[in-house]
């Protein structure tokens, strides 16, 4: 059994010297060049004095050399910490103030962007040193990187996650998805998101290829289509947001993408009507709704799609506890819930993290070692309904549950309604208490006519129809391409102010 995460890289090698570890684009890089290249990186940071739970940030746009990063820091005893190369200076000045990384990687694209953030820069351009291997000291319950999470609050929280808590995980999602050198996997998330855990380390720890996604594709579905087919994509984790504009745009066919074997949506909620459409377009292949947070090691969720929804107006379940975790739900009295019952879920486990760097009050307050759990717990913030069959049921957020004319109302509720509808492509729903009592606002982008609040009166009760539904092109994403719910709400209250 392996002690950290960059010995998967090490042991592809010797195995599979000549196999491409890594294909972006029109390069690739084998497996034997990925060890020897960052055993350089290694090298070199430890020739700058880099030593073990030192944090080393790197700002790499998407490429072979963010990978190399990744490994190159581990090598080295380190901590990595990924900065989005897009965001802006402000942002990435208050990680690196947090954080404090002994360095900050780079390379000739991203040199400036760096060079605003630290004097200590490291390009990895032109790296001299040798390609021995390093020897470690880290051991498994060492951090292996900090994650950033955009937090509601503005203030980014950075998440602790080790070596052992990523194995445990890969290590489960490579027995329970029958994973193994033969395939491919696709990259689709950032760096700096936490789906690049599953993707990075399920294909290195299975001496599989793996195929970053360039970050263009996203805006372009049948050329994100042709690029998943021409490099024979097998397994795909995404966010549902572009599975669903894949749909939308009729970019998936019956005979395109025929290597394809395993999709997994995960991140946010996935629409029913798409994941039908997916579904119906490919009866073969195998779907798997997954749910976690940063803070459980990717996911702690997983619920198997054997059939087609039979209600568009509703959830696909969450599902039950990945297989090296428990959850349970808690209600407001720290009892358990039952079935049919609403609850905040938690998670106990390996792969829960160690809290959040530098935040010992956002730790005890989101983190618990309580007679309770018996062992380190979670808590999500995501509140769900166990059904009679096991499965649990995403119900909405504690901090999208709202008080509103006498009534309790999960905003998520309403979004599903919204996606229900025929003529909505996307659809996300706020409250704002910017004038007493409040309203429930909503920004929907459409695909026929105009009729949602006579559609919506059909599904849900009055009261929780949005009191404004505005009508948009599109709504702005974070860059993990998750639906910002923050700039919308800040742009709404902004405007309303001047008018």
């Amino acid at each position: 059994m392996i002690q950290l995460v960059q010995e998967y890289v090490s042991i592809a090698a010797r195995k599979h010297p000549n196999k491409t570890a890594v294909d972006f684009k029109d390069k690739k890089i084998t497996y034997k060049q990925l060890d020897e290249e960052t055993n350089r990186i290694a090298n070199m940071l430890r020739s700058i004095g880099c030593k073990r739970n030192d944090r080393v940030a790197f700002c790499l746009n998407k490429s072979i050399d963010s990978i190399k990063a990744v490994i190159g820091i581990l090598k080295a005893d380190a901590v990595y910490v990924p900065l989005d190369a897009q965001s802006p200076d402000e942002r990435l000045l208050q990680i690196v103030q947090d954080c404090t990384p002994i360095a900050i990687v780079c390379n000739d694209e991203t040199q400036d962007k760096a060079q605003k953030l630290s004097n200590n820069v490291v390009s990895l351009t032109n790296i001299k040193c040798d390609a021995s291997p390093p020897t470690y000291c880290n051991i498994r319950s060492d951090m292996a990187y900090i994650l950033y999470t955009s937090g509601s609050t503005g203030k980014p929280k950075g998440v602790m996650i080790t070596h052992s808590n990523i194995i445990h995980f890969i290590e489960w999602v490579t027995s329970q998805f029958n994973m193994s050198e033969h395939d491919v996997f696709s990259n689709h998330a950032p760096m700096h998101f936490d789906l690049s855990t599953f993707d990075m380390y399920s294909a290195f720890s299975n001496a599989a290829t793996l195929c970053p996604i360039p970050p263009e594709l996203n805006s372009y579905p049948e050329q994100l289509v042709d690029y998943l087919q021409q490099k024979k994509i097998t397994i795909l984790m995404c966010v549902p947001s572009i599975l669903s504009y894949i749909a939308r745009t009729n970019a998936i066919q019956p005979d395109r993408m025929p290597s394809l074997r395993l999709i997994i949506p995960t991140g946010e909620v996935f629409p029913t009507p798409y994941l039908a459409q997916w579904k119906r377009t490919f009866p073969e292949k195998t779907f798997v709704n997954m749910f976690g947070p940063t803070e459980t090691t990717v996911e702690c969720t997983y619920y198997i799609i054997d059939a087609l929804p039979s209600d568009m107006n509703k959830n696909i379940p969450i599902g039950r506890a990945c297989g090296h975790l428990e959850v349970f739900a808690l209600k407001e009295d720290n009892t358990f819930a039952g079935v049919g019952e609403v609850g905040e879920l938690c998670v106990r486990g390996p792969s829960v993290g160690l809290g959040y760097w530098n935040n010992p009050e956002k730790t005890r307050a989101a983190f618990a070692d309580t007679s309770l759990a018996h062992d380190w717990m979670y808590r999500t913030g995501d509140l769900v309904e166990l059904q009679s069959d096991g499965n649990y049921i995403l119900k909405g957020r504690k901090d999208h549950q709202i008080k509103f004319m006498g009534y309790r109302i999960e905003l998520g509720e309403i979004e599903v309604a919204l996606h229900s509808l025929p003529s909505v492509k996307e659809a996300v729903a706020l409250f704002s208490k910017i004038q007493e009592p409040g309203k429930i606002v909503a920004f929907a982008v459409l695909q026929g006519e105009n009729n949602i609040k006579e559609e919506l009166s059909k599904i849900i009760p009055k009261y929780m129809i949005p009191q404004e539904i505005h009508i948009v092109e599109n709504l702005p994403r974070t860059t993990t391409g998750k639906v910002n719910r923050v700039l919308i709400k800040e742009n709404y209250e902004k405007n309303f102010n001047h008018r």
